[in-house]
């Protein structure tokens, strides 16, 4: 299976580690604005071909798809381009800064016989697949799921995991790059999405910066959504509430699940109970961070771009379709509409 990798940013690291534990896969080629960056990419990685112009990777011969990290307002036309020179392609998310890209995209892969897989590699995390299977179960009547992810922007920059452009509006500020995570995660787990109520304020930057989201079902279930860049402490976590009242935690980056079965403390003894209930999960929070830093944890990467190389082996649909990628697109549409109005807002999903 030849690869040809189109984007020499932090993220293309990623995937190359992703691609260096697959065998029979191989990046020939890779492409970057800045030649002098692909340049450098290439000799890392030991990969023969760079260029300034992703279109040269289309004539390679047996290319199988190209991976495209480079920057959401480039995606509809790499896409376009690489599905008239019949070429498949695994797309970062978000797939485009609006609804009418992605079926842009979609009409020109259907057109020319080419598969779109997006990179929303979230789902593929393993304790997030361990979520799903445990809200999917039998025993397991699913009544809510609540997403919730509070960050720091400055730290998050001075660290080099954000940049500068990440909270202008023209880039759609944390909506687009940390809720398309949780719009996809909420239509996996609530596939029946009818209405969304958000809420929220422009505290420090001139986008959304810390706001919530009520997601309305046809089945009513119910959706949480929260997010911050404002906050004083990192906490990511993701989880499901059971009609009795059970609840299951998977918290991130270093996952670990927890389920909260704790009752209130009536005495000395529930007390200390409680405390080394508590104690537990913490020495099992810091167990895997320690873990981690000797072995890295899981991106998810790794996971769905192995399925995305199976199916295009077997000729089945990919793991993240461009119709999954265009529905997370036009859920955070509707969001931010429901923000700027500060209203309820219907969500209508195409459906094919």
């Amino acid at each position: 299976m030849n690869v040809g990798l189109i984007g020499c940013g932090r993220i293309s690291r990623i995937h190359m580690n992703a691609y260096r534990k697959l065998s029979n896969v191989k990046v020939v080629a890779v492409s970057d604005v800045d030649v002098n960056r692909a340049k450098a990419f290439a000799n890392l990685c030991k990969i023969e071909k760079f260029t300034s112009d992703y279109r040269e990777l289309f004539d390679i011969k047996d290319l199988d798809f190209v991976d495209i990290c480079t920057p959401t307002a480039t995606h509809e036309s790499i896409v376009c381009e690489a599905a008239k020179a019949g070429i498949n392609v695994l797309v970062e998310k978000p797939m485009g800064r609006n609804s009418a890209e992605c079926e842009r995209m979609i009409t020109e892969a259907k057109k020319h016989g080419t598969q779109i897989c997006v990179s929303h590699n979230q789902l593929f995390y393993p304790y997030v697949t361990r979520l799903k299977s445990i809200a999917n179960s039998k025993d397991f009547n699913l009544f809510a799921f609540r997403t919730f992810h509070r960050e720091n922007f400055e730290w998050l920059k001075a660290h080099g995991l954000a940049q500068p452009w990440n909270v202008l509006s023209e880039h759609g500020g944390i909506l687009w790059e940390v809720g398309t995570h949780l719009a996809y995660l909420q239509l996996n787990f609530l596939t029946d999405i009818r209405e969304v109520y958000a809420i929220g304020t422009k505290a420090k930057y001139a986008v959304w910066d810390d706001f919530a989201v009520l997601l309305r079902t046809s089945s009513g279930r119910f959706g949480i959504m929260e997010i911050s860049w404002i906050a004083q402490e990192s906490e990511i976590f993701y989880e499901i509430i059971s009609a009795d009242g059970r609840r299951v935690q998977a918290f991130l980056p270093h996952g670990h699940i927890v389920e909260r079965v704790q009752s209130s403390p009536a005495n000395v003894v529930e007390v200390a109970q409680n405390f080394l209930t508590d104690l537990k999960r913490l020495s099992r929070k810091w167990a895997k961070f320690t873990v981690d830093q000797v072995k890295r944890p899981t991106s998810g990467h790794f996971e769905l771009i192995s399925r995305y190389i199976d199916c295009l082996k077997k000729g089945l649909p990919p793991p993240v379709t461009g119709e999954d990628g265009r529905n997370a697109i036009r859920l955070l549409e509707c969001i931010q509409d429901s923000l700027d109005k500060a209203e309820p807002v219907n969500v209508n999903l195409l459906k094919d």
